[in-house]
């Protein structure tokens, strides 16, 4: 248990910071915000352009669109001040592009309301509580109601720990994030269910032996195959952080949090609760 007390004291710091940093940092998907579509007349960097739009105080995220050749590229932002609408935002920036390249063409432009914003906000949390609780009833129905306990646990300590994360380190709650936290919501769920399913194995090999035992030798026997795994995956995701810039650099981030945490859990969180409720019950 003291693994388990380990990950308390990690999500307790990032809850702390992330209360003191004012909390979560939520993109235009889920507060409202403008996404225009632009397309330069030669080529252009996105971390220009991305330069050129903080000298005039627009923080936003900007990135290539289609092929190449064709120069195109999505620009969004938040609403640049409170209680101001998405059209007068969706002006002010469309003026800086123009005024610093005046070739510019405006392809496309999207808004998106607070209220939308809102709406879309809880509607994730509500699917991602629904596939929580769908994921434990199957599990509970194909194993043991132990081993789907020991899962949820562990999936809500990595989503947790990948929530909590992003504002520990201010990066920006966005639909690709939310992506990367089902994903790692996924991953977990995996790695978990191959030790219990080494586990259940075991029990008809190993019968006479202690079931914390089995467990022991489960967790052993599935480690390697545990790190190969999570190691091929890291290295993926590693060069995606390098690599990459903007959103596609904060994704990785939280994927690289996720896989860690996720390794974590499975060995050390999901296993002992599993121990935990066996004991319990059988006493």
């Amino acid at each position: 248990m003291d693994r388990i007390g380990f990950s308390l004291i990690v999500l307790t710091l990032f809850s702390v910071t992330t209360y003191l940093k004012g909390g979560f940092t939520w993109g235009i998907d889920f507060i409202g915000g403008v996404k225009l579509t632009v397309q330069f007349e030669r080529p252009s960097d996105p971390g220009d352009v991305r330069k050129e739009l903080e000298k005039h105080g627009i923080k936003a995220d900007v990135q290539q669109y289609g092929r190449e050749e064709l120069h195109e590229f999505i620009v969004s932002s938040k609403l640049l001040e409170r209680g101001e609408s998405s059209e007068k935002s969706s002006d002010t920036i469309k003026s800086v592009l123009s005024a610093a390249y005046p070739t510019i063409k405006i392809l496309a432009t999207e808004t998106v309301g607070p209220a939308v914003g809102d709406f879309l906000k809880k509607s994730a949390v509500k699917l991602m509580l629904i596939a929580l609780a769908l994921m434990g009833l199957y599990l509970a129905f194909r194993f043991e109601l132990k081993y789907s306990a020991g899962v949820m646990v562990a999936v809500v300590h990595d989503v947790l720990m990948a929530f909590l994360f992003c504002g520990f380190m201010g990066v920006e709650i966005n639909v690709p994030i939310v992506a990367a936290i089902l994903t790692i919501f996924g991953y977990s769920v995996n790695d978990t269910i191959v030790i219990f399913d080494r586990v259940r194995e075991n029990l008809n090999i190993h019968a006479k032996s202690a079931f914390g035992q089995i467990l022991n030798i489960s967790v052993t026997q599935t480690l390697a195959r545990t790190f190969i795994t999570s190691l091929t995956v890291l290295f993926c995701v590693l060069s995606l952080y390098v690599i990459g810039e903007g959103t596609i650099s904060d994704f990785a981030l939280v994927m690289l949090a996720g896989l860690i945490s996720g390794t974590y859990s499975t060995i050390y969180i999901a296993a002992p609760v599993v121990l935990w409720w066996h004991n319990a019950r059988s006493e």
